[in-house]
């Protein structure tokens, strides 16, 4: 484990400077509303100029709650079958890669307007598709529209899970507009495909903290312990201290004294007078 996957200072565990509350516009697994919204409202848009052509017909009916239910099992049953492989297959229909290609050059050309209503028309067609929401998340981080941004970012997530960088990434955009409880959610998500990533556990062991969670912020903290190898003894022991200052804290005698006396016993040398 490199010097630079643990913090090195003791349990500020609870970081100031991510004093945030957690929205309310939440699902319970932390997910914000509005992004389960823009999904359902995707699927029930109609290009203006394709309702200009239908006039006549009757409009497309908005989807119901039963829809948007099914769509989002059916977006389970994809993720369930896209982590069991290696690679995730990309569910763009090659008919659409063309046009979804074209649309980047419209975005990197400055073109952004073109480049969303493409990236809409591929939502219509291939809503299982993560690139087009990928795009529409870098279009409008680009305009500065961050909320938005972040949400095209989630749905692409959950469309393409197995891209812990990206998880981590939302983590820290969820942060930047105060929703812990969606960033504990994207770092669950990337440590799903990554179960051994010290930095991704510290990080959301203390974001825990923040929430007030302090069993399992210590069930996070304890994993930590037992990922660090025998050659990383200090960090073992400062840990060690500070979970057991918060055990202490917390009036878990028992902890407080486990958690040290698991000290002595692996790192010996490195034990103090004030440890003891």
């Amino acid at each position: 484990v490199e010097d630079d996957d643990i913090p090195s200072t003791s349990m500020a565990i609870t970081r100031k400077r991510r004093k945030r509350y957690a929205s309310t516009e939440e699902t319970s697994d932390g997910v914000s509303k509005s992004v389960r919204r823009v999904f359902a409202s995707m699927m029930g848009e109609e290009e203006e100029d394709e309702e200009e052509e239908r006039e006549g017909e009757p409009a497309t009916a908005k989807p119901s709650a039963g829809d948007v239910f099914a769509l989002e099992m059916e977006l389970d049953r994809e993720n369930k079958k896209m982590m069991k492989e290696k690679r995730p297959r990309s569910k763009l229909p090659r008919a659409l890669r063309g046009l979804m290609g074209e649309a980047n050059i419209r975005f990197a050309r400055g073109d952004r307007e073109d480049a969303i209503l493409m990236c809409m028309e591929i939502i219509r067609q291939a809503p299982l598709a993560y690139e087009p929401f990928s795009t529409l998340a870098m279009i409008y981080e680009d305009q500065g529209d961050m909320e938005k941004s972040l949400q095209f970012g989630l749905i692409a997530a959950h469309l393409n899970p197995s891209d812990t960088e990206e998880w981590v990434r939302l983590a820290e955009m969820s942060l930047e507009q105060d929703n812990i409880k969606q960033a504990i959610f994207c770092y669950s998500k990337a440590l799903k495909y990554d179960p051994t990533n010290v930095r991704y556990l510290w990080e959301r062991a203390s974001l825990y903290e923040q929430m007030g969670d302090h069993k399992v912020a210590m069930d996070g903290y304890r994993r930590i312990l037992n990922l660090l190898p025998p050659s990383d003894g200090e960090h073992f022991m400062q840990l060690a201290r500070d979970m057991s200052k918060s055990y202490y804290e917390a009036d878990d005698l028992a902890s407080a004294i486990g958690v040290m006396e698991e000290a002595l016993l692996k790192h010996k040398s490195l034990v103090s007078v004030e440890d003891i």
